[in-house]
């Protein structure tokens, strides 16, 4: 959070306001603070607005800065006020319960879904997740996805969130992210589908780099890559492409919301035609006049994921303009690669493992 805002919060009463607030009664903070804050936020706009006005007359800068900078300390402020009422919300709800995101539960409901997920191979290797999560887990995930303000603003149908990018987020979303980056992803999902995928990434390998060194490819250690929860509105549109070379696995996780229709999927292509593939990023068949057929595409349930081998079909995604303008596609989505020192030491590759 930028020192002007700390200021101007402080001085606009905020600030002292959310600490009054927290020693109230819990029963009636929720809506004495969401109408004080409506009556100081109000306020503090008006005050930023003037202050912009000031800076730009006394550093001569010009009408399109003065409005950007006016548009950032305004997405701060909101982004603040939703901090601020999502986390007295999710007080009153008393939903903190540890076992929620408990690892060895979590786990051994992952494992199990993962290992009875049926492997398909048209038009290539992957399977489709049901039930990946303990129902209270999922919700808890939900629950957690904030509002749109805290997503990337820079494509209103693209947009994603990382942990590390988040300055000011309401506390469950930071424990919600945690889990998913730090426990769910690399130990409770890497493990399991790595063993589910493991003679299709043989073969990958064998393919990729021959006979030879294949083996010793697929012996390497194996991480987590590239991840983002992700949020995707009408006008997404996605060509069939692969993704990165080191890429072995892309997987997507699933975070629909009662009430979501099940179209505007992931969509699985077949190439008509063989390219020829030297990539570090992502690679579209048809920049080499390769027409893709949709195969099948994978409803957007709750609670489902795929994971599929990045290698013989192509994947995209679309949510043509023309959708109700009400819709909204949450999902995680990251890959799995080989440990990039390791890789780099058996075939001298240092190129970036993903390109987000």
């Amino acid at each position: 959070m930028s020192k002007l805002l700390q200021r101007l919060l402080t001085r606009s009463g905020v600030l002292p306001l959310l600490r009054q607030q927290w020693r109230e009664d819990q029963g009636s903070a929720s809506a004495k603070l969401e109408k004080r804050l409506d009556k100081h936020v109000s306020s503090l706009k008006e005050q930023i607005d003037r202050l912009s006005a000031e800076i730009a007359a006394a550093a001569g800068l010009e009408p399109t800065d003065v409005a950007e900078r006016i548009g950032t300390v305004d997405r701060e402020v909101r982004m603040l006020r939703a901090t601020l009422a999502l986390d007295i919300a999710q007080r009153d709800k008393g939903a903190d319960n540890p076992g929620l995101f408990d690892p060895d539960r979590v786990g051994a409901h992952v494992q199990r879904a993962v290992a009875a997920a049926r492997m398909e191979t048209d038009p290539s290797s992957h399977i489709v997740i049901s039930d990946l999560l303990p129902d209270d887990t999922y919700q808890a995930i939900l629950d957690g996805i904030p509002p749109r303000v805290f997503f990337s603003q820079k494509d209103n149908a693209k947009q994603n969130i990382k942990l590390e990018q988040l300055d000011v987020a309401p506390e469950w979303t930071l424990k919600m992210l945690a889990f998913i980056e730090q426990v769910l992803i690399p130990r409770l999902l890497v493990p399991p589908l790595m063993r589910k995928f493991e003679p299709h990434i043989r073969e990958f390998y064998a393919r990729e780099y021959g006979a030879e060194r294949g083996p010793a490819l697929a012996a390497l250690p194996h991480d987590a890559t590239g991840g983002r929860l992700m949020l995707r509105r009408p006008g997404y549109h996605l060509d069939p492409h692969l993704d990165p070379r080191r890429v072995v696995i892309t997987m997507l996780i699933y975070f629909a919301r009662p009430g979501d229709s099940e179209a505007f999927g992931t969509g699985f292509y077949r190439m008509n035609g063989t390219p020829t593939i030297d990539r570090t990023n992502t690679f579209y068949p048809g920049s080499q006049g390769i027409t893709c057929d949709l195969v099948k595409s994978v409803p957007f349930k709750p609670n489902t994921a795929v994971a599929f081998l990045n290698y013989g079909a192509a994947h995209g995604a679309d949510i043509p303009k023309t959708a109700p303008k009400d819709t909204e596609r949450y999902a995680y989505q990251f890959y799995v690669s080989p440990e990039p020192t390791a890789l780099a030491a058996l075939v001298g590759e240092t190129e970036a493992a993903v390109a987000e």
